[in-house]
C-alpha cells in the first residue's frame, strides 16, 4: 500500500475514489470475552446488515474488529462479492482486557510480523495460527488506549502498529475508551513514532 494512495478492501485495492458513501466504522462480527451475550457472529445476520445498509445508499463498509476477536475476513470477502459493498478488515490488537491469555500469548512476542502478514499476505483465524494465510487482506491496523491514559499494552501495539505502518503504508485507526486519551495517542503515534496524521 505505499506509493499511490490506495485502498486495501477485502477483494483488493481499490482508488478512494471508489468508496462512495462509507461506514468508516463499524463492526458485522465481533466477540470478545468482556462482553458476554453480545457477540456479533452471525453471518447471516450480518449479511442482512450489510444489505441494509447498500440499500439505504452505502457503498463501503470499513470493519474495526481487529486480530483475535472473531472478524471473519472471508465471510466478509463472500458479503463484499455478493451484496456489492467495498469491505475494509482490519488487523491489530484491542485493549488487552478483550483477550483470552491464549491467543494474546500466541502474537504479543512478535506483533510486526503479525500485522505486516495480515496487511500483504492474508489474514487467518487466531484460533488457527498454523493455516496457511488463505483469507483476504486487512485494510488498516487498529489498535486503542486504555481509559484516559496509554497503559503498556496499548504502546506496545500502537508502537507495533506504527512500524507496520511504515513498511506498508497502511492506515492505523484507534478506539479511545469513551473518547478518552485522544492527545495521548497523537503525541505517541505521530509525534514519538512518526505516522504522518493523515494515516
Amino acid at each position: 500500500m505505499t506509493g499511490e494512495l490506495k485502498v486495501r478492501t477485502v477483494l483488493g485495492d481499490i482508488d478512494p475514489a471508489e468508496l462512495g458513501v462509507t461506514d468508516s466504522h463499524d463492526h458485522l462480527f465481533f466477540a470478545s470475552k468482556l462482553l458476554p451475550g453480545q457477540e456479533l457472529d452471525d453471518p447471516i445476520a450480518a449479511a442482512h446488515a450489510l444489505l441494509e445498509f447498500k440499500m439505504r445508499g452505502g457503498a463501503a463498509l470499513v470493519q474495526w474488529t481487529p486480530y483475535g476477536l472473531t472478524r471473519r475476513t472471508r465471510e466478509l470477502a463472500w458479503m463484499s462479492e455478493e451484496i456489492g459493498v467495498h469491505v475494509v478488515a482490519a488487523t491489530g490488537l484491542h485493549r488487552v482486557e478483550h483477550y483470552a491469555p491464549v491467543i494474546l500469548g500466541r502474537v504479543v512476542d512478535g506483533l510486526v510480523k503479525e500485522f505486516v502478514a495480515d496487511l500483504t499476505e492474508g489474514t487467518q483465524p487466531a484460533d488457527l495460527p498454523d493455516e496457511p494465510r488463505t483469507g483476504p487482506r486487512a485494510g488498516l491496523v487498529k489498535v486503542a488506549g486504555a481509559f484516559h491514559t496509554i497503559d503498556s499494552h496499548a504502546r506496545l501495539t500502537m508502537t507495533a502498529a506504527a512500524v507496520a505502518h511504515q513498511e506498508t503504508g497502511a492506515p492505523i485507526a484507534v478506539h479511545l475508551e469513551l473518547g478518552t486519551a485522544g492527545l495521548e495517542t497523537v503525541e505517541l503515534l505521530c509525534d514519538k513514532l512518526d505516522v504522518p496524521r493523515k494515516r
